[in-house]
């Protein structure tokens, strides 16, 4: 293979054609935040402002995923840069329902973990394989320190939700991998800021939300949040502490037997009209992201997605790690 370079946040690594920019990236010592290393997590979405770079059917905008898009020469990228992953342990402090299907769960953490609003954690309950939640605050706008607010979808049969209450009580030993994820909220736009969401996709969308309200330097604001049904709707709580916080547009939408308080249809029917100066911020089903996502993209609005999907065996970066070490030594 052709040697090439590859220039990631100003530093330059020698690679060769084919390489993924992840695996460029790491055998030159530039570690790229990322969770699954298989396209799932969107961790690792980096920006391409030069080269030649296939992005494998990954591209959003000027970005693409590096664990996917590979290098077909010489190339510039950019990412955020974040603080590294690190594991805390904490146990269960309280478990609440807060609708018909969703729990609220915290963690009391031994150490802190520094999340970006709207980032992600590796939360493993002991006894139970690990599943990705969002961090949040309590419905009431507050948090404690080392608290960790969980929204947890109750799934028929699921592993690790069915048995919240049951098998994982207050006390229950709990290992957290975080911080993890890139849509987390970044500098005010000089537009606004539209967030949206589709059930417990409200996790990360009330915690940057919340986040941008006590912000030194405010946008303008319009959430969107979505539900099945009426009693689906269990962030209408921390809807009024944005109201009471200045945030004026505001709308509910539910799939079934509408309100005078909800309208009918799902939140990208009722996005805005959107400009370049706009952000977007969308969390909940692959399809809600996926439409708004679109729409963003058709009027080249910076757009910051989070799907929510079923939980999956993914490809450790561990097991990648070694895999390229291995490689370098032979």
């Amino acid at each position: 293979m052709a040697g090439c370079r590859l220039n990631i946040n100003g530093k330059v690594v020698t690679a060769d054609r084919g390489d993924t920019l992840m695996d460029a990236a790491v055998r030159g010592g530039v570690f790229i935040p990322q969770d699954c290393c298989s396209g799932q997590c969107e961790t690792c979405r980096v920006r391409v402002v030069w080269g030649d770079v296939d992005d494998r059917n990954t591209a959003y905008g000027d970005t693409v995923l590096a664990c996917q898009a590979v290098m077909r020469g010489d190339c510039t990228v950019t990412f955020d840069e974040v603080q590294p992953a690190s594991v805390v342990r904490g146990e269960v402090s309280r478990i609440a329902s807060i609708s018909p299907d969703v729990i609220e769960v915290v963690v009391d953490l031994a150490d802190s973990l520094n999340f970006r609003p709207g980032q992600y954690a590796s939360v493993r309950f002991a006894g139970f394989p690990a599943r990705d939640f969002s961090p949040t605050v309590h419905l009431n706008g507050e948090l404690g320190p080392n608290e960790l607010v969980l929204h947890v979808k109750r799934l028929p049969g699921g592993v690790v939700s069915s048995e919240i209450g049951s098998r994982i009580r207050l006390g229950h030993a709990t290992k957290v991998r975080g911080p993890l994820g890139s849509a987390f909220l970044r500098e005010p736009p000089s537009g606004r800021l539209l967030m949206a969401s589709t059930g417990t996709g409200w996790a990360p969308i009330w915690s940057m939300a919340r986040a941008a309200c006590l912000a030194e330097k405010r946008a303008e604001m319009c959430v969107i949040a979505g539900a099945k049904d009426l009693e689906s709707l269990y962030m209408v709580q921390s809807l009024d502490w944005l109201k009471q916080m200045g945030v004026s547009e505001i709308i509910t939408t539910v799939r079934e037997r509408p309100s005078g308080v909800a309208r009918l249809g799902t939140p990208d029917a009722f996005l805005p009209a959107l400009t370049n100066r706009d952000v977007v911020h969308v969390a909940g089903t692959p399809n809600l992201v996926e439409s708004v996502k679109a729409s963003a993209l058709a009027a080249a609005t910076q757009c910051y997605a989070d799907p929510f999907t079923a939980s999956r065996n993914r490809v450790g970066f561990a097991d990648r790690l070694a895999g390229l070490l291995s490689r370098v030594r032979s």
